[in-house]
């Protein structure tokens, strides 16, 4: 009885997930955010997967400085933290977006706040390939 229970309860709270990522899904402008931040975020995980199969040594270098040089190192596998802090602001911003679908400017937020996590993605696209210009060239 306690899990028929407990299936019934999993089984509901599945479907109001469903229909409120559905209202988001519906949205013609959401589908090409999401195929645009598909593709960047799959970019950059191929860049972090370079770097970190090329990288000669333990160290790599995060950030450079025009006037002091190097000022920041860490290690190889925190090349990862790049990616993974981009594909976390996505998955906040879709949050956000679908926990707003009964708001009246739903689409407006929804455009806005992936927009957002595209725009964030870009940049760490970016910063992944200074990080290989600083560490390869």
């Amino acid at each position: 009885m306690v899990y028929s229970n407990f299936y019934a309860r999993f089984h509901a709270a599945r479907q109001k997930v469903g229909v409120v990522f559905r209202a988001v899904g519906n949205l013609r402008s959401t589908r090409w955010y999401l195929a645009a931040i598909s593709v960047l975020q799959l970019l950059a995980w191929l860049q972090a997967f370079y770097i970190y199969r090329n990288l000669a040594g333990a160290l790599l270098v995060r950030h450079y400085n025009v006037d002091l040089g190097i000022d920041l190192v860490g290690d190889a596998s925190q090349i990862f933290y790049y990616p993974l802090f981009a594909l976390g602001i996505f998955a906040l911003n879709f949050v956000i977006a679908a926990q707003s679908r009964e708001h009246r400017n739903f689409k407006i937020f929804t455009q806005l706040l992936l927009a957002a996590a595209l725009v964030f993605t870009l940049l760490i696209n970016v910063t992944l390939f200074f990080v290989y210009l600083i560490n390869f060239r």
